[in-house]
């Protein structure tokens, strides 16, 4: 059996992580795990694969703290969360699978799988609002609205779940500025970083 390799990747948004993620799945030829986590749930938790996409990483406002509290009855955010980190330990740790997944708090939640490398793909504010104005065809205004919008919302989504802290260089294995060499030498990069450290 060859040996397990899990890449977590977290990310800024428009730094290409996902982009990223992608090439790091082709280059092992593992799975880079997304719609099949909603899958998953669906099949298993009875929850369809849109609800659960719908609340992927979305925080829990604080209304509901007292809720989760006791127990009982949590909200949508939480349940879907609690859904995708039992999709990773099963994953990761029960069944021994290789596989990339972007966000979600995977480098928290496996931590002390010894075969995982956590990765934070970070960029410069111009370079990453170039690439957000371009693939949603926004203006620069609202392409930096968006950035801090989506920053926040994963912020608080992965410090109210991790004990480490979202992009923190102490909480991941490797951190890494997107703009300095691009993402095709940035991958590039990774790639020989991770082929150190698994082997």
């Amino acid at each position: 059996m060859e040996k397990q390799i899990i890449i977590s990747v977290g990310r800024e948004f428009g730094s290409g992580g996902h982009e990223i993620a992608e090439g790091l799945a082709k280059h092992y030829d593992i799975p880079l795990f997304d719609k099949e986590i909603f899958e998953h749930i669906e099949e298993n938790e009875s929850i369809s694969a849109e609800v659960a996409k719908f609340f992927d990483e979305k925080p829990v406002s604080p209304i509901f703290y007292p809720i989760m509290m006791d127990g009982a009855n949590l909200p949508l955010e939480q349940t879907v969360a609690n859904h995708i980190f039992n999709f990773i330990r099963l994953k990761g740790d029960k069944e021994k699978q290789s596989f990339v997944i972007v966000g979600r708090c995977a480098e928290y939640v496996l931590r002390d799988n010894p075969n995982m490398i956590s990765i934070f793909i970070l960029g410069d504010t111009d370079k990453k609002c170039q690439r957000v104005m371009k693939k949603y065809e926004l203006d620069e205004k609202a392409a930096l609205s968006l950035m801090r919008k989506e920053d926040k919302m994963r912020k608080t989504y992965h410090n109210f779940y991790a004990d480490g802290k979202w992009g923190d260089s102490r909480s991941y294995d490797i951190c890494i500025n997107s703009s300095t060499l691009g993402v095709e030498k940035t991958l590039e990069m990774l790639i020989a970083y991770i082929d150190k450290a698994l082997h």
